[in-house]
């Protein structure tokens, strides 16, 4: 795919800000690493939480705790009802958040109505993140789709590697499902799955792993895949070596460097680089998986393997639509979202959500 060097070639409205971007470190403690990502979120958010618990029940093995948890944010749509859910899962707990439109009267909506369904997963290299990284994404999806949003968290590497964050989300999928009605969802209206970056790569193998669930298989109507991380640089096939090329041609990309993609495969997977789980593009087949929305970024080192798997995918006879953005990095829509490329990402993430769902009702 030497054909695709050319996405790599900065785009002039990025070489304007590119500068603001500080170098990238590698994490030496990543507690401390994921420590100050959440503190600079949290300021992004300009938030002051005003929730309270308002029940509590005995953590048994099908109990949950309910928060209510409105926000008073910046610049956030606030016409939804958002709750957060601790889930006891694995014998531990862990968090989801949820996000409900406002019954609308206009709409001939009630608050009985139910949804369709996007559960998401954050990105942060598997170690690090959290549901506030998602929170104003997610608000504005709910509100202006009128679809209930779930942000799904899990535990973190290196201290929780392969496959810990993996089950962790998909026991909060497997959740959701079950309690639907609890928040306001409809799967019949459809049911899509998603996530950036290596939140991508856990909702690739999520949607790969349900197909032989039986209490999931069919269920899932779609999947989003925004810069997902798709195949461990450290289980490149033979076969593919002439197509996965952007690893090397952007290995000193602002915000997400090779090194750093490498760093972050390796303290997550361990020895089990080429487990399917950890690497969706070596899954043995791909027939029968739910329409695909990606988004791929020119000068991220993970966009051969995201192009690689919309190919793969197409034939196997899986409806995909693809958006490509050349001549910027991974993330850049997050650290600058004034930009008119992050404005035209949100507004085709948009867009191809609307294209799942609009053929992804079960009948």
């Amino acid at each position: 795919m030497s054909q695709y060097a050319y996405l790599s070639e900065p785009d002039p409205k990025w070489a304007e800000v590119a500068s603001r971007v500080p170098p990238t470190e590698l994490p030496k403690d990543f507690a401390q690493y994921r420590r100050g990502l959440a503190e600079a979120v949290g300021r992004s958010l300009s938030r002051r939480p005003l929730g309270e618990c308002i029940f509590k029940l005995p953590l048994g093995p099908k109990t949950f705790i309910n928060i209510n948890y409105p926000l008073n944010c910046k610049g956030i749509h606030l016409n939804l009802t958002a709750r957060q859910w601790v889930l006891p899962v694995d014998g531990t707990l862990t968090n989801i958040r949820t996000y409900v439109p406002d019954s609308n009267t206009l709409l001939g909506e009630d608050q009985q109505d139910r949804y369709p369904a996007l559960v998401w997963i954050f990105g942060g290299g598997w170690c690090s993140g959290t549901l506030d990284n998602a929170d104003t994404l997610l608000r504005s999806l709910s509100v202006d789709l009128r679809i209930s949003c779930v942000a799904v968290d899990y535990r973190k590497a290196p201290e929780h590697p392969f496959p810990t964050p993996l089950n962790d989300a998909y026991a909060s999928l497997k959740w959701v499902v079950e309690n639907a009605q609890l928040i306001s969802i409809d799967v019949h209206r459809g049911l899509i799955v998603g996530g950036i970056s290596t939140g991508g790569n856990l909702a690739a193998a999520m949607v790969q792993r349900a197909m032989n669930d039986p209490d999931l298989r069919g269920k899932i109507t779609g999947q989003v895949l925004v810069t997902p991380a798709l195949l461990s640089a450290s289980a490149y096939p033979v076969k593919f070596k002439d197509e996965l090329l952007s690893l090397e041609q952007n290995s000193d990309a602002s915000i997400l460097s090779g090194e750093l993609i490498r760093l972050f495969w390796e303290t997550y997977h361990g020895p089990h680089a080429s487990n399917p789980e950890v690497s969706p593009l070596l899954a043995a087949s791909f027939e029968g998986l739910p329409r695909t929305y990606i988004q791929i970024n020119g000068m991220d080192p993970l966009r051969d393997e995201a192009i690689l798997y919309n190919k793969l995918l197409r034939e196997a006879g899986v409806p995909t639509m693809v958006d490509m953005y050349p001549g910027f990095p991974h993330g850049f829509h997050e650290h600058f979202p004034d930009l008119t490329a992050s404005r035209r990402q949100s507004r085709q993430l948009h867009t191809g959500i609307v294209w799942l769902l609009r053929s992804g009702c079960v009948t």
